[in-house]
């Protein structure tokens, strides 16, 4: 099975970047780096990659975030995270490297920011506070690691990994420790979510040759099949705040569309339907609205629309791509 995902897709953002994940492998942390790691965690330093060499620097205290969204955007060159009111405004960089910092996530409490960057040589899970600084690596090792997603409580991290040559998904704490492999397949298993209540996990799956969504306990047991229409899906799945909904966007055609689901797979239905790539939802706090990224107006832009499709606004309107990961209240 080709680990090339999906090249073929009109533009390479985060689905491209599930087939650049598994080409560069990194050696093991030193021990000074660990040390520089547990330190980190305990609030007094953190640790930041530069030229080579560690450097430890003094951590910041983070505010907290409210009504936000975190947004991956390559508007300066490269994907930096961005952080942005729900109504676009306020518009601020979170990570400004050469390097590919995407795919944040906020922590529960929101003061954090889980994500993944290549900016060691492979793609490794990181944390970093809200003010841009603190930043602690969580993998490291093995092969690329990606995608991650705080659990409600904030104890842990799900996150997708390659370290088995084969994209699974996996588990750790908060601060890195206990890493625990939940999926056991021949086909990639990518882009987990956490049901609100922490019990169940959603995610994307190419087990049966094509992407479809599937949900498993959060410790990896009774896998279900949701849906099986053949479609491709993105490496997206997200569910609705009060865990009744899931949303996502497939492949029917050439361009993809935001749909919305029970959680159980029935009733789905089409959020948008325009001639252009509509893709990775994310929902509002309430539930009543969803951000998405389309390029339909000639550049993948962020916008927001009512759960019913209506209401369309746009968000963003920068120069290179920009792609909504996370929103909080």
């Amino acid at each position: 099975m080709s680990l090339v995902v999906s090249f073929r897709r009109p533009s390479a953002t985060l689905d491209g970047d599930v087939a650049a994940m598994g080409a560069v492998q990194r050696p093991r942390l030193s021990w000074l780096q660990a040390v520089a790691r547990v330190c980190a965690l305990a609030g007094s330093i953190s640790l930041v990659a530069c030229g080579g060499e560690t450097v430890v620097t003094p951590r910041v205290q983070a505010g907290r975030v409210g009504n936000q969204i975190v947004f991956s955007s390559a508007r300066h060159g490269t994907f930096d995270l961005h952080v942005m009111n729900a109504d676009g405004s306020g518009q601020r960089s979170i990570t400004a490297q050469a390097a590919i910092s995407q795919h944040g996530d906020f922590s529960p409490d929101g003061f954090d920011l889980a994500f993944m960057s290549n900016r060691t040589g492979t793609y490794q899970v990181y944390v970093v506070g809200t003010t841009g600084t603190g930043l602690v690596q969580l993998t490291s090792g093995g092969g690329a690691n990606g995608y991650p997603r705080w659990s409600p409580d904030g104890t842990r991290v799900l996150f997708t990994s390659f370290r088995d040559r084969n994209f699974e998904l996996y588990v750790m704490r908060a601060d890195g420790a206990n890493q625990t492999r939940l999926t056991i397949n021949g086909g990639d298993d990518l882009g987990g979510a956490w049901s609100p209540d922490g019990s169940r996990i959603a995610f994307v799956s190419e087990r049966d040759g094509v992407r479809e969504l599937f949900v498993m306990r959060a410790d990896g047991s009774a896998v279900t099949r949701l849906t099986s229409d053949g479609t491709e899906k993105g490496a997206r799945v997200v569910w609705s705040p009060d865990g009744a909904l899931m949303a996502f966007h497939a492949y029917r055609g050439a361009t993809a569309d935001i749909y919305v689901m029970n959680a159980d797979g029935s009733q789905l239905t089409a959020v948008t339907t325009h001639a252009s790539n509509d893709r990775y939802p994310v929902w509002s706090p309430d539930g009543a609205r969803i951000a998405f990224s389309s390029d339909r107006d000639g550049d993948e832009e962020i916008y927001v629309v009512h759960a019913d499709g209506t209401g369309l606004r746009r968000l963003t309107t920068s120069a290179g791509p920009d792609i909504p990961d996370a929103w909080i209240r």
